[in-house]
């Protein structure tokens, strides 16, 4: 995108005055940042930072020095002969009024017998004036695996902050001689900002005051909680502060945020150093969750219990109130309609139709008259009678649908009214 207002002219020409510093990251990232693996098999152990060979002898608790290189391995069992890495890794500077923030991509090659290969390049620059005005330099950035291409030019800027991924990074690592603003070191954003970008972290400053807390304490995995689930920051923010009055290290942090919702359903003090800061995490999170699976089951048993009582006293109930109905037998020489004669019947009604007697405990309703209609040993429909109006409430099939005996079924009761105001009457 072409340069069109006075800042964005400004920017792209501070850029292209910036020092090549792509040697300088390399040599930084290839100590500091990378991973240093060694691939070993019953006879062997293959170096992958120099693709040498040596004795399975020299390993020791999965660890390695590599006898060719010097370099301290970690050993994983694996006959792969080839390995790749990718990260981003960032430069923060200071250029005139502007704090520049330089991400680099990079990608580590490595074969068997062979000296590894790196790729590093500059794809993007974010240009942070002290009102918070800003521009972004960077290549272009295409979705679908094809990456950073083009050149570095001014792109546009994204709203509020936000991280994306054609605008914005998460960098790994910040180069230790990183310059920051006093400003921004002052809110403990230095070399060592992790679990946030820059721009993500100076956003959150502006509106969570818990934020700051977080960054000088340098806990940078509750600080990422602070833009994707500030909720939880600010319900247990108590808790938080105990854990950093005491020096306490959360090695979970889904665990223990979990385990304070246990504690709080327990009606545990969660100021309180003992509950929220356990010697062993894992450990006393499980008891609490076997706890409460424990007491989940009492309580089903109790809710079973219950259940079984009030469906026995709704049985007896039942049975009182419409035994009157019990001898009910109509018919028009096909069709049979009988009343249901117990809570169990209800249920294989339920069952047989596929709807809701049994389970919206139809045997319930004091004014109504729960009654099957039949045809041989098929049911058909399930009728409905309002016992004060005596009218047919509803009558319906499987599924609730209606069958093709339908009117038959709701005319045979209306004719039969009678006999059922009869039945009141006992």
């Amino acid at each position: 995108m072409k340069p069109k207002t006075k800042l964005q002219h400004q920017v792209l020409d501070y850029s292209q005055h910036l020092w090549k510093i792509d040697k300088e990251m390399l040599e930084w990232v290839k100590v500091g940042c990378l991973e240093h693996k060694g691939y070993a098999t019953k006879t062997r152990v293959l170096c992958m930072d120099c693709g040498q060979r040596f004795s399975t002898e020299l390993v020791k608790r999965k660890r390695a020095i590599c006898p060719h290189c010097g370099t301290k391995l970690e050993i994983e069992q694996s006959r792969k002969r080839t390995d790749k890495q990718h990260m981003y890794i960032a430069k923060a500077e200071i250029y005139g009024e502007f704090q520049v923030i330089r991400n680099f991509e990079l990608y580590a090659y490595y074969e068997d017998e062979s000296a590894p290969s790196y790729f590093i390049h500059e794809v993007l620059q974010h240009w942070i004036k002290d009102d918070n005005t800003r521009e972004v330099v960077a290549l272009g950035h295409v979705m679908g695996g094809v990456g950073w291409c083009g050149d570095m030019e001014i792109r546009k800027k994204i709203i509020g902050g936000y991280s994306n991924c054609s605008n914005d990074i998460y960098p790994e690592k910040y180069h230790p001689m990183s310059e920051f603003k006093a400003e921004y070191m002052r809110y403990g954003i230095d070399h060592k900002l992790q679990g946030l970008s820059f721009l993500r972290a100076i956003n959150v400053l502006r509106y969570n005051n818990k934020a700051e807390t977080l960054l000088k304490a340098r806990k940078y995995d509750l600080l990422s909680y602070c833009s994707g689930s500030s909720y939880k920051i600010e319900a247990h923010w108590p808790s938080i502060k105990i854990c950093l009055r005491n020096n306490y290290s959360i090695k979970d942090l889904s665990i223990w945020f979990d385990y304070l919702e246990l504690l709080s359903h327990y009606h545990k003090d969660l100021r309180n150093a003992h509950y929220v800061c356990p010697k062993n995490l894992k450990k006393a999170h499980d008891l609490y969750v076997a706890k409460k699976k424990k007491d989940d089951e009492k309580a089903d048993r109790e809710r079973n219990i219950k259940r079984m009582l009030a469906l026995k006293n709704a049985a007896e109930n039942y049975i009182k109130e419409k035994s009157k109905f019990f001898d009910l037998h109509i018919s028009d020489g096909q069709i049979v309609i009988v009343a249901l004669k117990s809570v169990e019947e209800f249920k294989e009604e339920g069952t047989a139709m596929h709807h809701c007697v049994y389970s919206n405990e139809y045997f319930l309703k004091e004014n109504s008259l729960i009654l099957s209609a039949r045809v041989g040993e098929k049911r058909i429909e399930t009728v409905e009678v309002n016992l004060k109006t005596l009218d047919v409430v509803q009558s319906r099939g499987v599924c609730n649908k209606s069958t093709e005996y339908h009117d038959r079924i709701v005319g045979l009761v209306k004719k039969n009214i009678g006999v059922i105001r009869q039945r009141i009457a006992i």
